[in-house]
């Protein structure tokens, strides 16, 4: 006996009518105009979002479609995922461009959990990352657990300690969930301090982390170097950050998605090397020293979990050789 569909013909539905424009926005998508009735998604390789449909259109790739579609293939989901994930979100429904409401309001960060455990757990044995950093961070109120769901919840402040951006990351490793809250501005970045005048910028809040995890077991001062992370690939978070610390130097440790494909198996462009070499150029003309560290694996937290597998095997390895000895 087969099993029955986990959504009705109307969860889809309306799965499929939020609002696209809004929810490409919320996920950090920079658009402009791009005629009459639609908007052109910055660094995206011809992206286009269409007002009255409510539909998207890829050039590089020649796909198009509505919300459904657009998290399949951007987000990398299956289908019951992306139904999932967006019936999870606050965006409103589609609406006619004439009636479409202003994207205003305040972020609200979720509520606390009364321990921090669950995060603390999945970082340092599912990600690799050293609780030291973990630590720091928690007590800067950069991370917390979410109450009740458990979920990683990364936070970006203004000059004033102000929360304007807020990422959440799922706990539980069989089911991968990412969400940015509603209001949440990309152009305040996730924000891992030092007292160089460099700094690394990642794609992500975890990758930030591992970066200086990486630093610590190489032996260097993880605390020396500033770090950030960007939420997306556009650079406004790194502007912003720019305008209020004195740094000379930016390395760039964004994905490297050399095997990357869509979703009829044909390659996908490296979106995050081809991203980095974009603003290494941009920022090198502004007067700043700049390089590309693209990671060994797809991203930073891939390539800190290869080396920490690497180090647990050398250990038992080391073990297994004492036992040897002792016999």
């Amino acid at each position: 006996m087969g099993t029955s569909f986990p959504f009705r013909k109307e969860q889809i539905q309306q799965a499929n009518s939020i609002n696209l424009i809004e929810f490409a926005k919320l996920h950090g998508y920079i658009l402009e105009n791009g005629g009459r009735r639609a908007l052109h998604a910055k660094q995206s390789g011809g992206l286009y979002f269409f007002r009255d449909s409510n539909k998207f259109h890829h050039f590089s790739t020649d796909t198009s479609g509505g919300p459904i579609d657009f998290v399949m293939q951007f987000m990398r989901m299956d289908f019951k995922e992306a139904v999932a994930y967006l019936l999870g979100t606050d965006v409103p429904q589609h609406q006619s461009a004439r009636s479409l409401p202003k994207h205003s309001g305040k972020l609200q960060l979720p509520d606390k959990a009364p321990n921090y455990k669950r995060v603390a757990w999945y970082l340092i044995h599912v990600r690799g990352i050293e609780p030291e950093i973990i630590y720091r961070l928690m007590h800067e109120k950069k991370l917390y657990q979410q109450d009740k769901t458990g979920n990683c919840v990364f936070v970006g402040y203004d000059q004033e300690r102000s929360a304007k951006y807020c990422s959440l990351r799922g706990t539980w490793p069989e089911r991968p969930f990412k969400q940015d809250l509603p209001y949440s501005d990309k152009s305040y970045p996730f924000h891992i301090y030092g007292t160089s005048r460099k700094v690394y910028v990642c794609e992500s809040p975890i990758d930030a982390m591992s970066h200086a995890t990486l630093s610590k077991l190489d032996g260097r001062d993880w605390k020396e170097d500033h770090r950030i992370s960007l939420g997306c690939l556009s650079d406004l978070a790194l502007e912003r950050f720019l305008g209020h610390h004195d740094i000379t130097e930016i390395i760039f440790c964004l994905d490297n998605d050399a095997n990357a494909t869509f979703r009829d198996g044909s390659p996908a462009p490296n979106w995050g090397q081809e991203a980095a070499f974009k603003f290494a150029n941009k920022y090198t003309k502004l007067g700043y020293i700049t390089s590309v560290a693209p990671p060994k694996s797809k991203d930073v937290n891939q390539e800190l979990r290869a080396l920490r597998y690497i180090i647990e095997r050398e250990r038992k390895q080391g073990f297994e050789t004492e036992d040897i000895l002792e016999r």
